[in-house]
């Protein structure tokens, strides 16, 4: 007897003479299996039956299989994923499908099977074997009584003793043929909605894969993921897996991730060097060959460094990876004053020997010793700094220092605004010179009972490393003062990582963070060639700045040059045979003397703002105007301000080529 079918149902229901329902699928007969259909391979047959259940809304399941001793499978069975039951303390083995091994078992033909055999010989050693079964056997019972797993969580089972299957049969030169097929099921098909939950139609392919892979790089998690998947194909039913799938997709990966983690970063590395010989790395083990140093540097950092390495600033206060490895990035800055990455290196160890083998590799890596080198206050850098390049100038970040001072001097001075504004201006003046300094630091210590407080006799003793009054005439490109550039880069960093990624998914991040800072890069580049800003003097030196300068450092020297055409004043004139004495007062009432060689148009300021900043000051721009130059004098425009095509090389680095 037949039923008709429900709305929205893809299947219809038989009813037996015994009074038993089963639903028989409804599809077109070229997509439904049928005995005797021929497959070129095991694996085609079974896609095609997948294809089938998908169609008709079941999930298929791979069973049993019986192989010839030679390791030939010569049967194979699908079931759908329904067959069986749950097992149960009472009933277990009733209304399950006998296996192929279970036929074979009983007519003891094991290993009777050649994989020469043809059709007929199959044929008649399998209808020995196979009979129809019965779809109606009960099901067992459900019935249990409490005991001490009544506590244990429920997992609920669709099993119901389902009995659709189809049997994939050797017929000889690698392909198998349908040998059963049981088209009916004991339990409805699944209605067009909700075939999307399906596991045959819940795969994941290279797109999602992909999708998943590229939100990691953007430190987006799986469910998020997910989310914007949907967004992106118009809603969950066009996804094609659920959230679970994408994250057992992310769990799988770093499972398979796992004990090879750092091998898979170095030959990341390795294939880096084989295809860009520009490319710098090396790395180091210990005894038990776990990896405890690493460090890179691409042919972009390395070329940047050529612009803009006279100053490098780096710190180890950056753990980025599931190993507590630190993260040491080594940061300039460019010519739009944005942190630039000139190389990075990871470490298990924050001693001497450690710095001394990242700082080794970095000089190695390229070609020359910066001007001068910013850390923060880490004993253990300043001891390797002094090992590899003794020569250098090293000074310790001020923002670092100064950031610690109001858990230093506890809750009351934190709060005294008298207090904070005194040591700021002794701190932060570049126009102390260091007997002064001295002085007026006393006197703060002193007003304040802070003579004895070792935190600030430590920091007096390391003055020359921090302390602007000692290095006026030291050019550091801004690093030293105002925002840390090290801390900067971290939080850069910090948008893309975070502390449970493996090495290679670190790796991965850090090569989006520098995509992204390079992009940065090159849009202030095009902003910075196509922007014409408005004047604020009628002056031609400022219309030179503009065509120089980019952007960003030209707004500086803008101000500059406002100042000496507005509020600055020459208060005397003083010649000799070779030099022109001018002295200068400017909007902040102080006086400063500048001295001008006209045979070489060169100019000295004491407030040494060009030597520490590499722009003309206001003082110098009173001198130009005075003159009426109408450019800024060559010697003065420092290249690594300028715009990208001004840009020129401070170091050399042999094997990159600087474009």
């Amino acid at each position: 007897m037949k039923e008709a079918m429900e709305p929205g149902e893809s299947s219809h229901c038989e009813i037996s003479p015994g009074m038993t329902k089963y639903w028989i699928p409804e599809c077109q007969s070229d997509r439904k299996p049928a005995v005797g259909m021929v497959f070129t391979s095991l694996q085609h047959g079974i896609d095609f039956y997948n294809e089938y259940a998908s169609l008709c809304g079941f999930d298929p399941r791979l069973h049993s299989q019986r192989k010839h001793k030679s390791g030939l499978i010569l049967f194979k069975y699908v079931v759908c994923n329904r067959q069986g039951f749950k097992p149960d303390k009472v009933v277990q083995n009733e209304g399950t499908i006998p296996t192929v091994d279970d036929l074979f078992q009983n007519a003891n033909l094991e290993n009777t099977l050649d994989p020469c055999m043809d059709n007929s010989d199959i044929d008649d050693i399998v209808s020995l074997c196979v009979e129809d079964s019965d779809l109606t056997s009960p099901a067992p019972s459900n019935h249990c009584t409490l005991d001490d797993e009544s506590n244990k969580r429920r997992r609920v089972s669709t099993r119901n003793g389902c009995k659709a299957c189809v049997v994939f049969k050797y017929c000889g030169y690698g392909c198998y043929s349908v040998f059963k097929f049981e088209e009916r099921h004991c339990h409805r098909m699944l209605e067009e909605m909700h075939k999307q939950f399906l596991k045959v139609n819940r795969n994941l392919d290279f797109g999602h894969k992909k999708f998943i892979i590229n939100c990691a790089k953007a430190n987006i998690g799986p469910m998020k993921s997910y989310k914007l998947f949907k967004d992106s194909v118009g809603g969950y039913s066009n996804i094609g897996a659920t959230a679970v799938d994408f994250k057992n997709f992310k769990r799988d990966l770093r499972a398979y991730i796992e004990g090879v983690d750092a091998q898979m970063l170095i030959d990341k590395l390795f294939r880096k060097v084989e295809v860009c010989s520009s490319f710098f790395f090396d790395y180091d083990v210990d005894e038990n060959d776990q990896l405890t140093k690493i460090f890179w540097a691409d042919p972009i950092c390395r070329r940047n460094y050529s612009y803009f390495g006279d100053v490098v600033s780096f710190d180890a206060t950056f753990r980025t990876n599931r190993y507590n490895l630190v993260f040491v990035p080594f940061t300039g800055v460019d010519n739009h004053k944005k942190c630039v990455t000139f190389a990075a290196g990871l470490l298990s160890k924050e001693d001497v020997e450690s710095y001394v083998w990242l700082v080794s590799r970095f000089i190695d890596a390229m070609g020359s010793v910066p001007m001068c080198v910013i850390t923060d206050q880490d004993p253990a850098m300043r001891i390797a700094i002094q090992k590899v390049i003794p020569n250098v100038k090293h000074r310790y970040c001020m923002w670092h220092i100064m950031n610690k001072l109001t858990t230093k001097v506890g809750p009351v001075l934190s709060k005294d605004v008298d207090f904070l504004t005194r040591i700021n201006s002794v701190v932060w003046s570049n126009y102390l010179e260091p007997s002064v300094f001295e002085e007026k630091w006393k006197s703060v210590m002193t007003d304040y009972d802070l003579l004895e407080h070792q935190w600030f006799v430590d920091l007096f003793n390391l003055r020359k490393f921090w302390i602007p009054s000692y290095f006026r005439d030291l050019f550091l490109a801004g690093l030293l003062r105002t925002t840390s550039r090290s801390e900067s880069e971290n939080n850069f960093f910090g948008e893309f990582t975070n502390p449970h990624f493996s090495l290679i998914e670190f790796y991965m991040q850090f090569e989006s963070a520098m995509d992204a800072q390079r992009h940065n890069n090159d849009k202030l580049n095009s902003s910075s060639d196509a922007y014409i800003p408005v004047f604020k003097t009628p002056l031609a030196i400022e219309k030179h700045a503009s065509e120089v300068y980019t952007v960003t450092f030209f707004y500086l020297v803008q101000e500059e040059i406002a100042s000496a055409c507005f509020s600055c004043h020459v208060l005397n004139v003083h010649e000799n045979e070779e030099n022109v004495e001018y002295v200068i007062k400017d909007d902040h009432g102080m006086t400063f003397k500048v001295q001008f060689n006209v045979s070489d148009v060169k100019a000295f300021c004491e407030c040494k703002y060009f030597l520490r900043m590499g722009l003309v000051c206001r003082h110098m721009f009173v001198v130009f105007k005075y003159l009426k130059l109408t450019t800024i004098p060559h010697h003065y425009v420092v290249s690594r301000w300028c715009k990208k095509r001004l840009l020129k090389p401070v170091h050399g680095i042999g094997d990159v080529v600087v474009q």
